[in-house]
């Protein structure tokens, strides 16, 4: 029996911590320095802090700084934007990253799939590529209490100490504990039965030896506008201790039970969607899917001089989880009133996943007359072991279902005690990779020089497989110019490898794809630093992408590494406080990506990828008290499938979102928050799958959300 967390135990373990809330001194959970604890100690700042509007992430370079002196397309998206826009799912935060655009995936609202650049990565292969804390968690779910921060390097730029795909690498930052003492507890809840429920405490455990623990359980549960639940219960303990800024340590444990059933939307008939309510419901899965994650993390770096600073990572996670699929299958039926479709079912009991991950970097500053050098040193080694049985179901256990007149129902479990043939897919994948870098600073010019070595070993498919054995150099090169305090100009070429998840005729893994990218942009700070915007046109051409092996017509799942892609484009984004009253986040990207060689679907163009993407929030304060949010997302037409025989109809959806804020003594603050997303319910489609036009994600109509948190 998987491991699962009592409902009792997870929030009990939370609500214990509630009776010291009343004597703890508090502080806001999203600046908690601000008000700290007399009680603790001071911590004297060596150098000028970055504001928060400016931050970068570690994604390009392997250490933090200031996003005006990175020569890289880097986005951060913090948990505390998505929530004033009433977001709840990982694609709700990647609107606010140009060129991000939702692909499909079939394991719950939870674990949700995209494109960066226009570069598929995941659509179809039932694993998701988002990292967390900078190590790649395959269908690691988005949690909204556990995170506190969205990272994306937009392309492929050979990020550090992480595997860096094609058209970019998305990273779960979480919530980590602090030196204060703070906590909130918040309740939401939506129309068809959509729940978020949360509690996180952090506590000081004790100030003189910078001791400090966090909590955070809660209970996340998707919309079920169209007939299927998506429920995850969580929860996430840690435990930080430090010594100024000698050392941290940090020790994390987190799980999750997830429990949902597969959504494969709506067909397509004459290159469009089918013309049928948006909720109906055409899968009826014989039973739930479940996916239990436990993950174990440590985390410690040390100064070992002034300039000089080692650290260390370790990640251990062990995922149980079962798929139970029903879905439309082939083309509608000959001889069967229009629009019927034979279904079938997909039973995959028992899955087994576990990821060791292991890193280690040395980072210094040094200076040589008038030239910085920042020199980066990191080496890591990941695991991932992958065994999913799948058992055989027989076809009579689905009968077909007519998509404009559907009779439900009918579907069944297999018979008690029935023999069914199982197969068994593996993933093995070992790697070991190290990294340099040189950053050289001086005057107005940065050169950021870097180079990624990978050995790695990677089996996948079917029982008898062989493993694929490579070798790979992944080069970057960037210089930055400041032309003032305000304005910077930058010019990159990276490049990026990741594994394939298909086998050949031969049974044979396939190599991986690879990429590379030419990109220039302009980078700007507004308003004395409150508003930053970027600007920045690309390149990126991949190889080595799977294509179909028309040797082998008769086998869908053969493969060969014949195909190529090329994605160019413009991506712009505005965002910060443009008055003493208004922030923004605005981006736009104009993307054209399409197949170049392919032995079926060359000249095409890629699917899930408008030509045009823009998305505009802003807020409205009218006192301490009041603000009033409205959001506005465009996408163009896209194709829903590689042969172009599909159109998704582009759309405009408009959100709107009314926040109450009331302060109280000692730092305490109670808030009140009404969402109405879709306003004019407005019909669109979020997605399609790669490959077929039969699997079409519709959006939801015009729903409502209200949430309370109280802070504390």
């Amino acid at each position: 029996m998987h491991p699962t967390i009592a409902r009792p135990v997870a929030l009990g373990m939370a609500l214990a911590w509630l009776p010291l809330a009343a004597t703890a001194q508090a502080s806001t959970p999203f600046n908690p320095a601000a008000e700290r604890s007399p009680a603790l100690p001071s911590v004297t700042v060596t150098a000028p802090a970055v504001p928060a509007a400016q931050r970068s992430s570690r994604l390009a370079t392997g250490t933090a700084g200031s996003s005006l002196d990175t020569p890289f397309s880097v986005t951060t998206v913090p948990a505390e934007l998505v929530r004033q826009q009433g977001g709840t799912t990982l694609q709700d935060a990647l609107r606010n990253v140009p060129g991000a655009q939702a692909d499909s995936g079939f394991n719950g609202s939870h674990t949700q799939f995209f494109i960066l650049r226009g570069a598929v990565t995941d659509s179809g292969t039932g694993s998701n590529r988002v990292l967390r804390d900078g190590v790649r968690l395959s269908n690691y779910p988005y949690t909204p209490a556990f995170v506190e921060s969205v990272d994306v390097l937009r392309g492929p730029g050979a990020a550090l100490g992480v595997r860096s795909e094609p058209g970019g690498t998305v990273n779960l930052v979480t919530r980590q504990p602090q030196l204060a003492n703070f906590g909130s507890a918040s309740l939401g809840a939506g129309a068809h039965g959509a729940l978020e429920a949360s509690i996180d405490l952090n506590r000081v455990l004790s100030a003189e030896n910078e001791l400090a623990a966090r909590v955070t359980a809660t209970r996340s549960q998707a919309s079920q506008w169209r007939h299927v639940e998506d429920r995850l219960d969580g929860i996430k303990l840690g435990l930080a201790q430090s010594d100024g800024n000698r050392y941290h340590l940090r020790a994390n444990v987190e799980a999750t039970n997830q429990t949902y059933q597969p959504d494969y939307g709506l067909p397509a008939l004459g290159g469009r969607p089918v013309a049928v309510p948006r909720d109906r419901q055409l899968g009826e899965p014989f039973g739930d899917s479940t996916t239990d994650n436990r993950i174990y993390d440590l985390h410690g770096d040390i100064a070992l001089s002034a300039h000089t600073r080692w650290s260390a990572d370790f990640t251990h996670l062990e995922a149980h989880s079962t798929s139970i699929k029903n879905l439309l299958n082939g083309s509608p039926l000959a001889g069967q009133p229009a629009g019927t479709y034979a279904r079938v079912s997909a039973w995959e009991p028992g899955t087994e996943r576990r990821i060791d991950s292991f890193s280690t970097a040395l980072s210094s500053t040094q200076g040589t007359g008038a030239v910085t050098h920042q020199l980066y040193f990191g080496a890591d080694y990941y695991k991932e072991v992958l065994n999913q049985p799948a058992l055989s179901v027989p076809a009579s256990t689905s009968p077909s279902i007519n998509v404009f007149n559907p009779v439900y129902g009918r579907v069944t479990a297999p018979p008690a005690g029935a023999v069914l043939a199982q197969s068994l897919t593996t993933q093995d994948l070992e790697s070991v990779s190290a990294s340099a870098q040189d950053q050289i600073d001086f005057g107005a010019w940065s050169v950021v020089a870097g180079l990624r070595f990978t050995r790695q070993r990677f089996l996948y498919g079917t029982a008898g497989v062989l493993p694929v054995e490579e070798s790979r150099w992944n080069p970057k090169l960037a210089v930055l110019r400041r032309l003032s305090e305000t304005d910077t100009l930058y010019a990159n070429v990276s490049t990026g490898t990741s594994p394939n998840q298909v086998a050949s005729s031969s049974n044979q893994s396939l190599p991986s794809r690879r990429s590379a990218q030419v990109e220039a942009g302009w980078k700007s700070l507004w308003r004395g630093g409150a508003v930053v915007s970027d600007l920045a046109v690309y390149r990126l051409d991949q190889k080595n992408m799977i294509a179909s092996d028309l040797s082998t017509p008769l086998n869908n799942f053969d493969f060969t590494t014949a195909g190529s892609a090329r994605s160019q484009g413009i991506e712009a984004s505005l965002s910060g406080q443009v008055t003493d009253r208004v922030t923004v986040a605005a981006t736009y990207a104009f993307t054209h990506a399409k197949y170049l060689q392919n032995p079926v679907y060359g000249g095409m163009a890629v699917p899930n990828v408008a030509r045009h993407a823009a998305t505009l929030w802003a807020q409205y304060a009218w006192n301490a008290q009041w603000k009033t949010g409205a959001g506005l997302y465009l996408q163009s037409r896209r194709f829903a499938d590689e042969a172009n025989t599909t159109v998704l109809p582009g759309y405009a959806r408009f959100d709107l979102s009314q926040t109450w804020t009331v302060k109280r003594a000692n730092g305490q603050s109670v808030e009140v928050q009404a969402t109405v997303r879709n306003l004019f319910d407005q019909h669109y489609f979020v997605s399609s799958h790669l490959h077929v036009s039969r699997w079409i994600t519709p959006g939801q109509g015009r729903n409502a959300f209200v949430s309370a948190t109280y802070r504390f």
